[in-house]
């Protein structure tokens, strides 16, 4: 997707965080999954969630291609982001998706199967994020260790997964900005 300004990114991407939220609250009422009661500070969970944002992206940055799909989808729009544009937008990201996905949509299909509850989740995470085959499959491998991190580590917290998606986030949009910044001063008539 590409949007002329930093104002339109930004409007357009929080309209419609602000819907999946919304449609996730709404959804989590309906089947009575309690959200909020899932989230626990500890300063030990928010330590392994960021731990493990850092190992995520260092064991997945030699994935050229990957980060390239994404940097054609969104380099331009996020280039035009500020860095805290970039922070914000990454931590209502983490916790949104977190809220959906592993909060409510795992949470709620885990009261039938456990197992199935993991897979269909992390299929669909991985599906909603696909820009190729190759896309989806990391993005279902990266919701599923934010599923470990849900679950795996004591008792059931979505501050790891939040923690770790938002941090992970960040570091991968603001890679993805600086480096279409560089194509651009480089060769600003090949991205336009």
């Amino acid at each position: 997707m590409k949007l002329d300004t930093r104002e339109e990114f930004l409007t357009f991407t929080g309209i419609f965080l602000i819907t999946l939220l919304g449609a996730t609250v709404l959804i989590a009422n309906w089947a009575s999954v309690p959200l909020t009661s899932q989230v626990e500070w500890s300063t030990r969970d928010f330590g392994i969630g960021a731990v493990a944002a850092v190992a995520m992206f260092v064991a997945f940055s030699w994935m050229a291609s990957v980060r390239e799909q994404a940097g054609d989808a969104l380099g331009h729009s996020l280039a035009q982001c500020r860095w805290y544009d970039l922070l914000i937008l990454s931590v209502l990201v983490g916790i949104i998706e977190e809220f959906m996905f592993r909060g409510l949509l795992e949470q709620w299909l885990a009261r039938w199967n456990p197992i199935g509850a993991f897979l269909i989740a992390n299929l669909i995470f991985g599906l909603l994020h696909a820009m190729s085959p190759q896309y989806a499959i990391l993005a279902a491998v990266l919701g599923g260790i934010l599923s470990l991190l849900t679950w795996w580590v004591g008792d059931f917290n979505l501050l790891r997964p939040i923690v770790a998606h938002a941090i992970y986030d960040f570091i991968g949009f603001t890679v993805i900005a600086v480096e279409y910044r560089g194509k651009v001063a480089h060769h600003p008539d090949s991205l336009e």
